[in-house]
């Protein structure tokens, strides 16, 4: 029975599909596809100088469109659904195991800048702490793990016996959910059954409590890695939600909320030099085309692309000279927009 357990360990050390001990071996193909048990080790292990990272409204970025554009050999690290606290402490690991480290390109979504600075999402299932620590005695989940044995391991090595090439899912191919069966976009998606929307009942206002709230979560969970490592680019944008998003938020009170929020959040943030921050909240043609939307918030592969040509060239980005005039813009705009002339493309 040892002998049996030192062998199991053995072979999903050698061959560690999630990357805690090494980087791929030659010899054999891994498939990326489990972004919680995967990522650690990528950000441990792999060989880059850039990195992108974010929630699902970063999962159809495609590294190779960042490397042409920055001339940067990067990787794709999202964790769907993660906080501002889990993308930050994963920013940090980077640094600290990768000093060849150098950008960074991250949406800060725009519903989570009034979280708690603590905040992790328990509720996408068991979290994978053994694989995120540096105790080697709680490994014993890992490498005894039979259904990594079985349904990971085993297949590995019987392809690479029957002689497929190693390698690894691509970066761009990595949790990209662009041709997932079930995506479709336009507005009987996005609208879904929505017949109207309504005046709100009460405006939630912009307490001092939750103003304190954002200024814990960007100041630990953004300002304080930026300031503590000059020489790395950060490429920080807010998340461009559709216009139906913004009817919604208006619906129940929250809108001008939300941009207060957004409002200070950026005077934080502009007072790092390496932060490089945008928003495409004002890219009306595109927030207000709700065939660019799978949701309220998602939105298709073109609009990343888009994007980093956008964080490439500078457009939209803002500055301690022109971001409360960005503000007003927004505010002026989907204050007054007419959310029900939506209902009349669904």
């Amino acid at each position: 029975m040892l002998a049996l357990l030192v062998a199991q360990a053995a072979v999903i050390c050698v061959v560690d599909p999630y990357f805690h001990y090494h980087k791929p071996l030659k010899g054999l193909y891994y498939t990326l596809d489990n972004e919680r048990s995967q990522n650690d080790g990528i950000i441990r292990h792999f060989n880059y100088d850039a990195m992108i990272i974010g929630t699902s409204m970063a999962e159809n970025f495609k590294t190779s469109e960042l490397d042409e554009l920055f001339g940067v050999n990067s990787i794709k690290v999202p964790f769907a659904g993660g906080t501002y606290k889990e993308q930050n402490d994963n920013i940090a690991k980077a640094i600290k195991y990768n000093p060849d480290l150098k950008l960074v390109v991250r949406p800060l979504d725009y519903a989570y800048l009034m979280d708690d600075k603590d905040r992790i999402r328990n509720d996408l299932g068991s979290y994978p702490d053994y694989l995120y620590d540096n105790n080697p005695f709680n490994d014993v989940k890992y490498f005894f793990n039979k259904d990594i044995l079985f349904s990971i391991c085993f297949p590995m090595l019987e392809d690479a016996k029957a002689g497929k090439a190693g390698g690894i899912t691509s970066f761009d191919e990595y949790a990209n959910w662009m041709n997932d069966a079930d995506t479709k976009f336009g507005a009987d998606v996005v609208l879904g059954d929505r017949t109207e929307y309504k005046e709100p009942q009460e405006i939630q206002p912009f307490v001092d409590e939750v103003k304190q709230m954002v200024a814990d979560n960007i100041n630990q969970n953004v300002v304080e890695l930026a300031k503590a490592n000059p020489d790395v680019e950060f490429y920080y944008y807010l998340t461009p939600y559709s216009i139906a998003w913004w009817g919604s938020q208006k619906e129940l009170g929250n809108l001008d909320r939300f941009i207060a929020a957004e409002e200070y959040a950026i005077s934080l943030m502009l007072e790092c030099d390496n932060i490089h921050l945008y928003s495409f909240n004002t890219e009306f043609d595109m927030t207000c085309d709700l065939d660019n939307y799978s949701d309220e918030c998602h939105h298709g592969d073109w609009i990343n692309s888009q994007i980093l040509g956008w964080l490439y060239s500078g457009t939209d980005e803002l500055t301690k000279d022109n971001y409360e005039e960005y503000i007003q813009v927004e505010r002026e705009f989907y204050n007054n927009y007419d959310y029900e002339s939506l209902l009349g493309s669904n």
